[in-house]
């Protein structure tokens, strides 16, 4: 029996990207999607695939594309919740110009807990469309469009 797929930022971060890139698709995530995007080798993200399929978090047919089972889309939500949380937290409340708040919470998403998540969401008063409204090609939740 295969030992489970731990959550290890690497995970997280495919699982985002597939969530993201199958919103966008309206379809599977293209494994040369996922490649561009996290800037690694496509046989990479094919072994990843395989690894997510085993693991129950991902379906991934070859030449078709990945997309996510319940577990893997509710993890990836979960991570991109957090992602738009800091995201928001640090433009808005500490004023963090763009090009820097999207890298400082890619780190933050994968460490910062839920229930502090549900909190800090509460005390900057976040748009309830977050997730939803992560806009892929900017990096960045729809609702900083314009802020600095």
């Amino acid at each position: 029996m295969a030992q489970a797929l731990e959550l290890t930022e690497n995970v997280e971060m495919y699982l985002k990207y597939i969530y993201l890139l199958s919103q966008k698709n309206d379809g599977p995530a293209k494994t040369g999607e996922i490649s561009h995007h996290l800037r690694v080798a496509p046989s990479s993200v094919t072994e990843m695939l395989d690894r997510l399929q085993d693991d129950g978090l991902a379906k991934h047919q070859k030449y078709q594309g990945a997309s996510l089972t319940r577990k893997g889309r509710d993890i990836a939500v979960k991570i991109l919740r957090r992602h738009c949380t800091m995201e928001y937290f640090l433009a808005q409340a500490l004023g963090v110009p763009e090009g820097k708040y999207h890298d400082e919470a890619c780190e933050m998403e994968h460490v910062l807990s839920e229930d502090t998540a549900v909190r800090l969401r509460k005390f900057i008063k976040q748009p309830d469309t977050c997730p939803d409204c992560y806009d892929l090609e900017k990096l960045h939740c729809a609702h900083l469009v314009g802020k600095r």
